[in-house]
């Protein structure tokens, strides 16, 4: 079964965007798709690292706060290829202000 329900990419599809990319026009964005790892695998040239995302409700470090925190540490290769992901890690916090909207992305 894919990893979290991503169904398989559809090679029509994909033949597609090999197409419009070789017109060198045109540059299509694919959607990620995890390689969960059961377990975090050791040896010599692999590192770990981290990506961290912060939702905050503003711009303003003094007044506005942090209200999501998502973490996801992945596996590498010191020559830089990526061998996979380790489980995602995050927390929603409840703002003690509301928040505005529409959302201040949407402005």
């Amino acid at each position: 079964m894919p990893v979290d329900n991503f169904p398989p990419p559809d090679r029509t599809l994909d033949a597609l965007a090999n197409r419009l990319e070789a017109s060198k026009d045109y540059r299509v964005l694919r959607r990620l798709r995890p390689s969960v790892l059961s377990h975090k695998p050791e040896g010599r040239g692999l590192r770990t690292g981290l990506f961290v995302n912060l939702e905050t409700t503003g711009l303003n470090p003094r007044q506005d706060e942090i209200i999501e925190i998502g973490m996801v540490p992945f596996i590498y290769r010191i020559d830089g290829i990526l061998l996979g992901t380790l489980p995602a890690f995050s927390r929603l916090r409840e703002p003690s202000i509301p928040l505005p909207y529409p959302p201040l992305s949407r402005i």
